[in-house]
Parts: C-alpha cells; sequence; structure tokens
C-alpha cells in the first residue's frame, strides 16, 4: 500500500510551518526582551535571570522549532510527524497557559475595567489574546483531531507503507 499525502496534510503541513516560522520569531523577538530586561536589571545593581520569563522564553522558542520540524515531516510523510504533531499540540497548550503568566498584559486580564481600556490598549489585548490564545488552542485541538484519523494514522504507521515508489520492471519487481 502506497502512502500519498492528501490535500488535508498538505494544508496542515503548510500551516505547521507557518506557525512554527512565526513562532520562532515571536521567540527571538522575546529573547530580546528577556535581554534587554536584564540589562536594565543589572543597570540598576540587580544580577538576576528572570527564571519564569525566560522559561516561557525557550517554551515558545522549542514550540516554534518542533512545529516547524513536524510541518516538514508531514510534507514527506515520515512517520515522526504525527508524534511531532502531538507534541506541537501539547506545547501550544501549555504555551497558552504559560502565557498568562508571563506576559503581564494576559495575566491581567481579569483586572480590567472595559470602559477604560482606550483603542491603543484594546487592540494590543486583542492581537496578544490572538497570538497566545485564539490561534494556538483551536489549533492544536485541530492537529489532535486530524491526526487520530485512521487514514492519517495509517500513512504515519511507522513502518508502514513504502514512501518511496516501488522499483521499475526488471529491477526485481514481479508485477504483484
Amino acid at each position: 500500500m502506497e502512502r500519498h499525502r492528501t490535500g488535508g496534510m498538505t494544508t496542515i503541513a503548510v500551516v505547521n510551518i507557518i506557525l512554527g516560522g512565526i513562532g520562532i520569531v515571536n521567540g527571538l523577538y522575546l529573547v530580546l526582551g528577556c535581554l534587554v530586561l536584564m540589562y536594565q536589571l543589572s543597570r540598576f545593581g540587580i544580577f538576576e535571570i528572570p527564571v519564569v520569563r525566560s522559561a516561557f522564553v525557550l517554551l515558545i522558542l522549542a514550540t516554534g522549532i518542533i512545529g516547524l520540524i513536524a510541518g516538514i515531516g508531514i510534507l514527506r510523510l515520515r512517520h515522526w510527524a504525527r508524534t511531532w504533531s502531538f507534541v506541537n499540540a501539547g506545547l501550544l497548550i501549555v504555551s497558552c497557559v504559560g502565557s498568562f503568566v508571563a506576559v503581564p498584559i494576559i495575566a491581567t486580564i481579569g483586572t480590567y475595567d472595559l470602559g477604560s481600556i482606550d483603542a491603543g490598549g484594546l487592540t494590543r489585548l486583542l492581537i496578544f489574546v490572538a497570538i497566545y490564545v485564539a490561534i494556538p488552542v483551536p489549533y492544536s485541538l485541530l492537529l489532535c483531531m486530524m491526526f487520530l484519523k485512521p487514514a492519517w494514522r495509517t500513512n504515519f504507521a511507522k513502518g508502514g507503507a513504502s514512501v518511496h515508489p516501488p522499483p521499475l520492471p526488471g529491477n526485481g519487481y514481479n508485477g504483484r
């Protein structure tokens, strides 16, 4: 039985690659912010590493890298792509939960008086909620649903059907 990448698999692979790339860029931006924070603290004589923030930055970077690798694996129909996609989905959920601790604007959502938020603050709030909650959570659930389908399980089964075409006649191909 030959493996075939469906249009849905291609779509999931491309979205994984795009979201993985965005996650990497976001993680690098957060690394820069963490470095600036440590520099500012050192100017005041405080030589501490913001552990929670650094852990969140590494989580975001790892999520982006794993998403990118999983997307490439899906495009190539590699058996490990299914596992990496589940890991990516889990990391997306964990990063969403972590964002409520590590990203101050989201962490203070419950304390907002919606009438006191100006247009700029509301726009910032909506962007942060989209990046850290509204996109990752539904996408991780979609990943899990798709990779639990029997057809997807079969395509990404280890030791399953060959990804390579059968040999040409005359090269050991017996026609069966």
